[in-house]
């Protein structure tokens, strides 16, 4: 199994999921050493290269993560995350 990754402020992320919203794709990286720190981006397209853009505000990131929590509540539910 091969698993995206990126460096953001000298850390390493995993890519964990995508999602696409509205014709916009999120994707879902969680830091490779501390699993506790997570972080959503979005996917951008720019003269032929496509890189990750950081969300405009807090709302958009509430909405991209209502959607990842959405997708995934049977398996948080099994975990005992969301009581």
């Amino acid at each position: 199994m091969t698993v995206d990754t990126c460096v953001i402020d000298n850390k390493t992320y995993m890519e964990i999921d995508k999602t696409t919203i509205k014709g916009d794709t999120y994707v879902y990286l969680v830091n490779s050493i501390n699993q506790n720190d997570f972080t959503i981006r979005k996917l951008v397209a720019n003269q032929g290269k496509i890189f990750y853009e950081g969300l405009k505000d807090k709302n958009e990131f509430q909405i991209a993560l209502m959607y990842f929590v959405k997708k995934h509540e049977n398996m948080l539910e099994e975990e005992s995350i969301i009581e």
